[in-house]
């Protein structure tokens, strides 16, 4: 059994996977914005199409985020504020053997007892360590130890 990669601490099969699979809604803009964060990890751009509120992406669009999404190694996703309409939060990851931070204050609202996502504004979006640094993966280790090595995989 894998942890959920929005790491709430639940299992997957627990937390976001109801929700991906559409077995369940989300309760909150919250767990929306976790889903949406396993969604990125999954690269399941249709889902992020579809919870994301009167917006149609052009195939560019769609291109472009189905390649962030996929080439990332997504590594840890903290929430920092949230309330009923808003999620701040930072999403770790590394892209192109380098590593960034996406910290984004996200708004939300309830349309027809579903919740989506209305638009982010986007603090600071790339942070770049050496190897030497500390893995921001949260692990403690440094980067050429931690998560860099399994990239080369």
């Amino acid at each position: 059994m894998d942890k959920c990669y929005c790491k709430s601490g639940l299992l997957f099969s627990q937390c976001c996977e109801p929700i991906l699979r559409v077995l369940e809604v989300p309760t909150s803009a919250l767990a929306l914005m976790r889903s949406r964060y396993s969604a990125y990890c999954l690269g399941d751009v249709n889902y992020l199409q579809a919870t994301t509120h009167d917006h149609t992406w052009s195939d560019e669009e769609l291109k472009f985020i189905q390649d962030w999404a996929d080439n990332s190694f997504w590594q840890h996703l903290e929430i920092i504020d949230f309330s009923d309409d808003m999620v701040e939060f930072k999403a770790y990851y590394i892209y192109d053997h380098v590593q960034h931070v996406h910290h984004e204050k996200s708004t939300f609202a309830k349309i027809n007892d579903m919740y989506k996502y209305i638009d982010g504004e986007i603090f600071e979006d790339k942070v770049s360590f050496g190897n030497n640094e500390k893995c921001i993966c949260g692990s403690g280790l440094k980067y050429k130890r931690c998560c860099l090595p399994r990239l080369k995989q």
